[in-house]
């Protein structure tokens, strides 16, 4: 390039030449390579299957939540026997129904003892004389439905 018609000017006649810069365009904020697609996708698909797992064990879980409310929804002076006839329906859909259809007594109180461990134990329904404490015993059951263990 040629320079030799500048170099008689004065300086604010060189400032005068100089064109203005322009500013160059925008960069993007979304991410170029495919990578980051793949990435992003990958992500919505893990969160997509973690919710609808999460979602199929509330379903599975809705028999226990159904026996709560049935449990909850005794009067205070319900019987020891129509607690018991709630965990038997709601155990028989988890466990082997050969082995909980034939529990009674004190077999059937141990076997709820031995499936959960955060709840005072059970005591033969059969065999509680005089007036139990229904409400102490509706919270067992409740306890005893929200914790217990399913081990085939």
């Amino acid at each position: 390039m040629d320079n030799t018609d500048l170099e008689n000017l004065e300086l604010y006649q060189l400032m005068a030449e100089i064109e203005p810069i322009s500013e160059p365009a925008a960069i993007s904020m979304w991410p170029q390579g495919p990578g980051w697609s793949v990435l992003l996708v990958s992500l919505i698909s893990i969160a997509v299957v973690a919710f609808a797992i999460y979602k199929y064990k509330q379903f599975k879980q809705r028999h226990r939540h159904y026996a709560i409310a049935q449990v909850n929804a005794l009067s205070d002076n319900a019987s020891p026997l129509e607690i018991s006839s709630i965990l038997k329906r709601c155990a028989l859909n988890d466990f082997e129904r050969q082995k909980i259809a034939s529990l009674t007594g004190s077999d059937w109180a141990n076997f709820l003892n031995s499936h959960c461990q955060k709840h005072t134990p059970f005591n033969d329904f059969y065999q509680l004389d005089g007036q139990p404490d229904t409400t102490a015993l509706k919270q067992q059951a409740v306890i005893w439905l929200s914790h217990y263990k399913v081990q085939l």
